[in-house]
């Protein structure tokens, strides 16, 4: 018993406390991330609302459906460059016009990489409106999400 009421114990007891806040103040660690590039499958289905629709498979792959794209030809290109890091989720789209004949609207995009979880998702547009959308995205299968880009 005296022993808690010696000098050493409250050196001690003072150290371990110390460490424990510093623990506590260390910033947050996220992990790698990893960086995706996918490549869009175009068409033309006659909706102008920039939007997007998110389709999650039986298998677990998610579908992306972009419409209301700007101006872009059947020889342009919409790409997406997704960085994963953790459950957080950033998609940027990226434009290619191109000088072809038939205007598309559309693009498709699927996603085959994430795991049955929870994800904190913000797509951005790289076109001079800066369109976004940010959702939470539970990877289930059957699940339908529509998001208007703002």
């Amino acid at each position: 018993m005296s022993w808690f009421n010696t000098i050493e114990f409250y050196v001690i007891a003072g150290a371990l406390a110390a460490g424990a806040v510093a623990y506590a103040a260390l910033p947050q660690r996220r992990g790698q991330g990893r960086q995706y590039l996918l490549a869009g499958e175009l068409s033309d289905t006659g909706d102008p609302q920039p939007a997007i629709d998110i389709e999650v498979d039986n298998r677990g792959r998610v579908h992306i459906t972009r419409t209301g794209l700007p101006p872009v030809t059947d020889a342009g290109a919409v790409s997406l460059a997704i960085n994963v890091t953790g459950f957080d989720i950033i998609i940027q789209e990226r434009l290619t016009y191109g000088r072809g004949q038939a205007a598309v609207d559309t693009a498709r995009f699927t996603l085959d990489f994430l795991g049955p979880e929870r994800y904190k998702i913000r797509y951005t547009t790289d076109q001079d409106a800066g369109l976004l959308a940010a959702f939470t995205l539970n990877v289930t299968p059957g699940l339908r999400l529509h998001r208007e880009l703002r």
